[in-house]
């Protein structure tokens, strides 16, 4: 893999704060995200594994730009030497775009866009877009999981949709309902599993906010770009963070009916965080990046 391609594995690290939708954080929140933004800048420029991991939580889930899962901590810190030792060039990362939603005081989703830069400005191509989210734990904020994806726009554009009805129920209902409105192409029956704030990054790192904005853009999907298939589920990672917060993380792929099989470089894998509120789960971030696997 070309050290551009690696370079963009982690899309966190930043030169400047303090645009986008920060403002809604408090002074000592923006003072801790800042924290955290810093030194995974300083661990990228220092080659340094287990700096970066420090911003996760013990347990947390960070999933690559090529859709590598790395697993806690330790999985992380060991994840990222191997890339900086192997792969990553000297570089440093611009902050581009920033939206920042708490949804709760204890949970906060950071969509971020950044480029990397060589020396003033942003290298053509090197544009890509993460979804951070992070959790305050005993009065401490870390990540719970990040997950980036290269940006390969699509054309502008949506389908008008009736606001969708809210629907909440078990983990694995939530996912039977996305995977049902895939095959029936009802971008309005995908985005009600969502919050009515949530964010959904895609596989081509087009940020979708708001339920409303999720169905419309995914009926424009829908209608326009994804032809009729079926998703298959290869494999799930489920992680409970107390009783009302879980992150899965899921490989899947997609089959082209009848077929049983999946279909070739159709494997991917996805970030999904739930919230349990009044004893049902909906989802609040989502972001899906193909799996392309690296020595």
């Amino acid at each position: 893999m070309t050290g551009r391609k690696i370079a963009a594995l982690v899309g966190t690290m930043v030169i400047a704060l303090g645009i986008g939708s920060s403002a809604n954080a408090s002074g000592d929140d923006k003072a801790e995200f800042a924290r955290i933004l810093k030194q995974q800048y300083d661990a990228w420029y220092e080659e340094n594994g287990a700096k970066f991991a420090a911003t996760f939580h013990k347990d947390a889930d960070m999933v690559t730009f090529n859709g590598e899962h790395l697993s806690t901590r330790k999985g992380i810190a060991e994840g990222m030497q191997y890339y900086f030792d192997n792969h990553i060039p000297a570089s440093q990362l611009k902050l581009v775009d920033e939206h920042l939603r708490y949804a709760r005081r204890d949970l906060v989703v950071i969509v971020r866009t950044t480029c990397i830069v060589e020396t003033t400005d942003c290298r053509d191509g090197s544009l890509s877009r993460n979804t951070n989210v992070l959790s305050k734990r005993d009065g401490k904020w870390l990540q719970e999981s990040f997950q980036n994806t290269r940006v390969d726009p699509l054309p502008p554009g949506v389908v008008p949709v009736a606001e969708p009805k809210a629907y909440t129920g078990s983990i694995e209902q939530i996912r039977q309902r996305q995977e049902d409105s895939w095959y029936e192409e009802d971008g309005a029956k995908f985005a009600s599993t969502f919050s009515k704030d949530a964010d959904v990054v895609t596989f081509n790192a087009d940020h979708l906010r708001t339920r409303d904005g999720i169905a419309e853009r995914m009926q424009f999907y829908f209608d326009n770009f994804i032809n009729k298939t079926r998703l298959k589920k290869l494999g799930e990672h489920v992680r409970f963070v107390g009783r009302d917060l879980a992150v899965v993380v899921r490989t899947g792929c997609q089959l082209v009916p009848p077929s049983t099989e999946c279909r070739p470089d159709s494997i991917s894998r996805n970030t999904n965080v739930l919230v349990k509120r009044d004893g049902k789960w909906t989802q609040e971030s989502f972001q899906n990046t193909r799996y392309v696997p690296i020595p």
